[in-house]
């Protein structure tokens, strides 16, 4: 169980790091789509790695919701976590998406990570 919550953990961290890479591309070649997809991904793979750290199950295909309001079981710190905007995300590529929301959810996904790391 160890071993995969650093997995988990891991996988997050190269996810975010794959966010923030995008990001520092030019503005205007900046993938939103991309950095948001990552950002998600971080985020259920810090949250799974703290269910499973806690003796809880796991399922990736789980939503976030789901996730948080398992950890939030758990740790009542949970509960100063807002990840709303992530509750229902679409598939597909959203063309409308802008840099604001690319911000969002790069910050969810730091605040996540700095949740369940106690950083």
């Amino acid at each position: 169980m160890e071993e995969m919550t650093k997995t988990l953990q891991e996988t997050a961290d190269e996810l975010l790091s794959r966010a923030n890479n995008e990001l520092c591309k030019p503005e205007e070649d900046v993938v939103h789509y991309s950095v948001c997809q990552n950002a998600y991904n971080a985020i259920v793979n810090f949250l799974g790695s703290f269910l499973l750290e806690n003796g809880a199950d796991f399922d990736k295909s789980s939503n976030v919701a789901d996730l948080l309001s398992r950890c939030r079981e758990i740790d009542k710190r949970f509960n100063e976590l807002h990840l709303a905007p992530l509750y229902h995300p679409t598939q597909n590529e959203d063309v409308w998406m802008s840099l604001d929301t690319v911000n969002s959810f790069m910050a969810m996904a730091t605040n996540t990570r700095n949740m369940v790391l106690g950083k």
